[in-house]
């Protein structure tokens, strides 16, 4: 079945999406941006590996990504269904009245809280903003950019209060996923060092062959593809934050050379690391 998506742009920084995925539609690609995601699962269940952590989603469950944050969705094992998808992309600057509202400290701690899970008796209220949010921005009239940043207010304030009650969603529980979810955090935090598969099974206890069969069905990234792309976003992240040489940058990330995080990094994002930072992360 092939993705049907509603995309609508907005150029006061608010982007929404209604997604159909069935089961037979390739992965998401890992990839990072430079503004907040927000999802909210309408139908299915869906797994999603943000950073070091990986979360399990059900039927009305958000997840809120930070800007930059490396992240890919993908079905769950044992549970392979098609899923119904919302998807609200929000700029740095659009969130910022928000964050401003609830302090610095709550904004922290409303990032960090990012699984979070919707009463049923809420789902009819916070899918009904969504619908409005679809709604309003294909441009209905001049007051639609005033609705859409209003309905964008109610939902992350709907958002908090839910963390506040305590309707998050946690780390999945499974003990060998659990294991899986620990080689993910330990890989997040030393991916500038020599990991390599031996190494990694091993250190985890697990047959090679084994460890990457489970690391591809918890996550949905190959071992090598997980541990190029937090080397690609830390990389990323060097070449827009600081004047440092590439050779340095693709070195002090795990790449063995830079023609080799040349090659990578143009695959992944379009074009050479010095065109990405010389036009700003713009692709």
């Amino acid at each position: 079945m092939a993705v049907v998506r509603v995309v609508s742009n907005d150029e006061n920084g608010i982007c929404i999406e209604k997604v159909r995925r069935g089961i037979n539609v390739p992965p998401q690609i890992a990839h990072f941006h430079p503004y907040y995601e927000i999802g909210y699962l309408l139908s299915g269940k869906r797994a999603m590996t943000v950073n070091d952590a990986i979360y399990t989603m059900d039927k009305g469950d958000f997840i809120v990504i930070s800007a930059s944050e490396l992240h890919r969705g993908n079905h769950v094992e044992n549970h392979m269904c098609t899923i119904d998808w919302i998807g609200l992309y929000v700029s740095k600057e659009a969130m910022q009245p928000f964050f401003e509202s609830i302090g610095e400290e709550a904004a922290k701690e409303f990032l960090e809280k990012r699984h979070i899970k919707v009463p049923t008796s809420k789902r009819e209220y916070i899918e009904e903003l969504l619908k409005k949010m679809l709604y309003e921005q294909e441009g209905i009239d001049d007051v639609s950019k005033v609705l859409s940043r209003s309905y964008l207010l109610e939902i992350l304030a709907f958002i908090y209060r839910c963390q506040k009650s305590g309707e998050v969603g946690n780390l999945v529980l499974d003990e060998e996923d659990k294991i899986i979810a620990d080689a993910v955090e330990y890989i997040f935090n030393n991916y500038s060092t020599n990991i390599t598969l031996d190494m990694i099974a091993d250190k985890f206890c697990m047959s090679k062959s084994y460890f990457s069969k489970r690391f591809k069905a918890v996550t949905g990234f190959g071992f090598k593809e997980y541990l190029i792309s937090v080397r690609l976003k830390a990389a990323s992240d060097r070449l827009l934050m600081t004047n440092d040489k590439i050779t340095d940058i693709a070195l002090d990330c795990g790449f063995s050379d830079s023609n080799y995080f040349g090659d990578a990094f143009k695959k992944a994002k379009g074009v050479s690391p010095y065109k990405y930072r010389k036009n700003a992360g713009a692709l």
